[in-house]
């Protein structure tokens, strides 16, 4: 039974509830964000990261970058589609996520989209110089399937 047939139906007290309940069910997780930008080196987790979103939230757009130098070229090139949100690796080459995130907070049109570092790994320096730098969250890889689009959801429903 959906929301819309319960409509039709009789208006009685606990047919009323039930799709309330429904209703309720079905707009209980709605993401914040309508576009991703994950930059990540590593092909494999980007197929898993963008399936994660596919399963979370069909609505959300995932793109990806290589590596930050990729990702800084795609940021600059067109103010007027600019992600909601960043993922940023930790560790890459040729540019470091923290070397990205500091160029991309250096841009006055690209500061306030909100940054999340990525990565197997952080140590408390990392941690310290990534929020100093502008992240506003932290989040390590998962190695379940399950516990990444449990974070993503979290993530996607908090307001950065």
């Amino acid at each position: 039974m959906s929301f819309d047939s319960c409509i039709s139906l009789d208006h009685n007290f606990f047919r009323l509830v039930y799709c309330l309940v429904l209703w309720i069910q079905r707009i209980s997780f709605m993401s914040l964000y309508r576009t991703i930008l994950l930059i990540d080196d590593d092909k494999e987790d980007q197929e898993i990261f963008r399936d994660a979103i596919e399963e979370v939230d069909t609505s959300v757009h995932c793109l990806c970058a290589n590596n930050g130098e990729e990702a800084l070229i795609l940021l600059g090139n067109d103010i007027t589609a600019q992600p909601d949100l960043l993922f940023i690796d930790l560790n890459m080459p040729r540019l470091n996520g923290k070397q990205v995130l500091q160029e991309i907070k250096k841009q006055p049109h690209l500061d306030g989209i909100p940054v999340i570092m990525y990565s197997t790994f952080f140590g408390e320096n990392d941690i310290a110089e990534i929020t100093a730098a502008g992240a506003v969250h932290h989040m390590i890889k998962p190695t379940k399937f399950a516990e990444l689009c449990e974070s993503l959801e979290k993530i996607l429903t908090t307001r950065w």
